[in-house]
């Protein structure tokens, strides 16, 4: 049975101030004992670009597969423009969701063909519905741009605690990596009616939205949901059990809830392993609606490095310590553990490429 609790949350205007007291929170959040998430209030103009951003996800679902088969790019792993029913989870097609790809920075961030052709997943330039539905590139770029903007300070926290627990961590390398990456990605979802679909059987509770995962780049930002009817309105959810569930160290079940005028950010494998083990990710899942006719919208950014960058610990931590106190230990059968795809000899390229392996 699932528990709820209540997030970790930090006010942006604290972290624009830089509240040296924001490193108890960041313990709380993203410690061994934490739930891998907190979440950031009082964004500025946040609600607004949501709530542009989010129906497009149904918009652009309800087109015609005609349409929607146009924007698919398998050169790149599916990383760029629309992808539903390529990817695995718990090994198995998911085609309960359908996602739109695209970099929210950088239309184009290498100009070099021969480096895109080498990097597809990274530097692909950006696929836009211009002609079928043009108002999503810029809600797109306008959500993601802030998130990141936020995740920026979020990042720099969690340098300045990585450092007080471990005196060779390279200073702000975090926030390094989300400054200088070419390589955001951002990822609108649409999560398609279940519909009298069994959800409640033991293979697929709590995951019939999305399978169980951990987030392998540094760390994702993501908003609250919106629920709608088959008629197009939002809606409220009165599933109480849909949504997003996280499993903790401790193997528990927790279902999260993210407020409408919040960001949330999760930390990804590829912070768990640079920090050694200190900031730590946790798998999620997200829990179908059983209301009938009723689809799921949100998005979420993951900041990552650019391709080259070593998937190594800080001086002196083995890499056991990245893996041990991992909550991969909960994961269900068939989701590919840390271990399986990270060794310190990688590269974030090589690194992804084997995550991306396993799920595709």
């Amino acid at each position: 049975m699932a528990i709820v609790k209540e997030t970790v949350t930090i006010d942006y205007n604290d972290l624009l101030n830089n509240d040296s007291n924001l490193l108890e929170k960041i313990a709380e959040a993203y410690g061994y004992d934490g739930l891998g998430i907190l979440t950031v209030a009082n964004v500025p103009n946040l609600n607004e670009s949501r709530m542009k951003l989010l129906p497009l996800a149904r918009k652009f679902a309800d087109l015609n597969d005609d349409i929607k088969n146009k924007y698919v790019h398998k050169e790149s792993h599916y990383s760029f423009g629309w992808s539903h029913g390529q990817e695995k989870l718990q090994g198995k097609p998911d085609l309960s969701k359908g996602s739109y790809y695209a970099n929210p920075q950088y239309d184009r961030p290498i100009d070099d063909d021969e480096v895109i052709k080498a990097h597809e997943a990274f530097v692909h330039p950006n696929i836009w519905p211009k002609d079928d539905l043009p108002e999503l590139e810029y809600a797109f770029k306008e959500l993601g741009q802030l998130i990141v903007s936020v995740g920026t300070l979020v990042a720099k926290q969690c340098d300045a605690y990585v450092k007080s627990q471990c005196s060779t961590y390279k200073e702000m390398k975090l926030t390094e990596i989300i400054e200088t990456s070419k390589c955001c990605k951002a990822r609108l979802l649409h999560y398609f009616p279940q519909n009298g679909e069994d959800i409640n059987n033991e293979d697929s509770s709590f995951s019939s939205w999305c399978g169980w995962h951990n987030d392998h780049g540094s760390i994702t930002g993501l908003v609250s949901a919106i629920y709608m009817n088959k008629n197009g309105d939002i809606v409220n959810n009165t599933d109480s059990e849909a949504g997003l569930y996280i499993r903790s160290r401790k193997s528990e079940l927790v279902k999260v809830s993210i407020p409408p005028d919040h960001i949330a950010f999760q930390i990804g494998e590829t912070a768990q392993v640079h920090s050694g083990g200190i900031l730590q990710a946790t798998p999620h899942a997200v829990r179908g609606s059983k209301v009938p006719d009723i689809s799921r919208e949100t998005f979420a950014v993951f900041m990552e490095p650019m391709w080259m960058e070593p998937m190594n610990t800080p001086d002196g931590i083995a890499a056991d310590a990245a893996q041990s106190q991992s909550a991969a230990a909960n994961l269900p059968k068939g989701v590919p553990p840390l271990t399986s795809r990270w060794e310190l000899s990688q590269t974030f390229g090589d690194f992804t490429k084997k995550t991306l392996d396993s799920y595709y």
